[in-house]
């Protein structure tokens, strides 16, 4: 089977996704490109995220054309395979719909940097996309134009986008992206939250990318 390592990493993903509640029921996706081939491994559309395995992930290329897989590929290829060809730093997309960040895209507030762990790789303060249909290559470029050279964007009344090296790092910045929205929404009942000061998220997400995005190269 064609790059079997990656598809069964991908389906691992996938199901930590679903199990640590990213992701419920069929919603979001997941996808990681081989870094030799340029080939891209995505969640099939529709998945039961409990029962994927390496079989079920679709190998599509970098205009979403399918190379192999029996099931057809997620919905939001056309996303993935754009954001991937925008950015040549990263090597993985993951869709999510964790509430307390989809909370932030319904009343259209960015989250700020609260945290400094989570500061660290996120990077600054994360934007909300407009909402659109999604699905779409109109889409896929907006969200392309609203992420930039960030780690994640929040989609407008829908869920969230995170970017990274490699599964294991973009599947931690999706729980970072949501542990600041929940401690957010907590902090803000007790008071009024204070953000690091720009410098400061600056300075930890240097130093986050020397130590982690030079070291982890690969796909997973």
């Amino acid at each position: 089977m064609l790059l079997n390592d990656l598809r069964t990493q991908v389906a691992h993903y996938a199901r930590k996704m679903y199990e640590s509640q990213l992701v419920r029921a069929t919603q979001g996706n997941l996808s990681a490109r081989d870094t030799e081939s340029g080939l891209i491994c995505i969640t099939p559309s529709g998945a039961d995220y409990q029962m994927l395995t390496a079989e079920d992930i679709a190998v599509v290329d970098v205009e979403g054309n399918i190379i192999e897989g029996k099931w057809k590929p997620s919905v939001e290829t056309p996303l993935h395979t754009h954001i991937l060809r925008l950015r040549r730093d990263i090597n993985c997309v993951m869709h999510t719909h964790a509430l307390y960040t989809s909370a932030f895209g319904v009343v259209y507030q960015p989250i700020p940097m609260i945290l400094q762990e989570s500061a660290a790789c996120l990077g600054g303060e994360v934007p909300i996309v407009p909402y659109q249909e999604s699905g779409t290559q109109a889409f896929a470029e907006l969200v392309g134009r609203t992420l930039g050279e960030r780690s994640a964007v929040i989609w407008g009344n829908h869920g969230a986008m995170v970017v990274g090296v490699n599964l294991a790092l973009t599947f931690s910045i999706a729980h970072a992206l949501e542990d600041t929205a929940r401690v957010y929404s907590l902090a803000k009942q007790l008071g009024t939250p204070a953000p690091l000061p720009p410098e400061e998220v600056a300075r930890l997400h240097t130093h986050w990318k020397e130590g982690y995005g030079q070291t982890a190269i690969g796909t997973h």
